[in-house]
C-alpha cells in the first residue's frame, strides 16, 4: 500500500507517476485490456456494481491536500481516450484496484 496525501492507495499493478504539479499528481496504472468492475457499495441507484470491459488503463488525478480524485478509464494507452471518469471521495478508507482472475476490481473500504 501506498499513500499520497490523504489517499491510501492498495493495487496489484504497477503505476507510475505521469505529472506531479505543485499539490497535484497523475498516477497511470497499466491494467492491460481487463475488465473492471467497480465495487458502488450501498448506493441508492446501482445495486452492487459497475462493468467497463477491455479497459487499457486507470488515470488516478488526484489533489494532494483534498480528500476527492477523478478516475479516468482509458480505451488505449493516449491520455486522450478516456471513456468514463468519476470523482471519488477516499476520506477515512483505502481505495483498492486489485485482480481477481484477470479482471480487475475497484472498492473503497
Amino acid at each position: 500500500m501506498i499513500q499520497i496525501g490523504s489517499l491510501k492507495l492498495d493495487s496489484d499493478f504497477d503505476y507510475r507517476i505521469i505529472r506531479e504539479e505543485d499539490n497535484d499528481i497523475d498516477l497511470y496504472i497499466d491494467i492491460n485490456y481487463r475488465c473492471v468492475d467497480i465495487n458502488v457499495g450501498e448506493s441508492k441507484v446501482f445495486n452492487s456494481r459497475i462493468q467497463f470491459p477491455y479497459v487499457r488503463s486507470i488515470l488516478l488525478r488526484i489533489n494532494k491536500e483534498g480528500h476527492i480524485m477523478t478516475v479516468h478509464l482509458m480505451r488505449d494507452i493516449d491520455l486522450f481516450s478516456a471513456f468514463a471518469n468519476f470523482e471519488v471521495d477516499y476520506t477515512d478508507s483505502i481505495f483498492e484496484i486489485k485482480n481477481h482472475k484477470e479482471k480487475v476490481i475497484i472498492s473503497k473500504i
